[in-house]
């Protein structure tokens, strides 16, 4: 993988289902992409993804300068940080589970990441 896809850390969360409220980014950890591949966090169809599925938008220049959808921790997004040409607004990013069942004393049900 050479030049602008060597950004993407295939951590997965463009896979995910997610919501903008208020100034926080959500993503659900429970909501996903047919595709996404639970146990390696990654696409079972990463080479033909947006051949072979509708739902699957390729991340461009300008998406990484100013989609508020992208998280932080995306490689692209940091990598227009690093450039200075990152303008989305900053989020709290909150990663939940929405299916998973809830226990008050697991920290990974709730993830909240502040990003100011």
């Amino acid at each position: 993988m050479k030049g602008w896809e060597s950004h993407c850390k295939k951590c997965g969360l463009c896979c995910h289902e997610k919501v903008i409220v208020d100034n926080t980014l959500v993503i659900d950890l429970d909501t996903y992409c047919e595709h996404y591949d639970v146990k390696t966090k990654t696409c079972k169809i990463y080479a033909t993804r947006f051949i072979d599925s509708v739902r699957c938008k390729k991340v461009t220049l300008a998406k990484a300068m100013f989609a508020p959808y992208l998280p932080p921790t995306c490689g692209y997004v940091e990598w227009a940080k690093l450039k200075h040409i990152r303008f989305a607004s900053l989020r709290i990013l909150r990663l939940i589970h929405s299916k998973t069942p809830s226990n008050a004393d697991d920290p990974d049900i709730f993830l909240d990441q502040y990003f100011y």
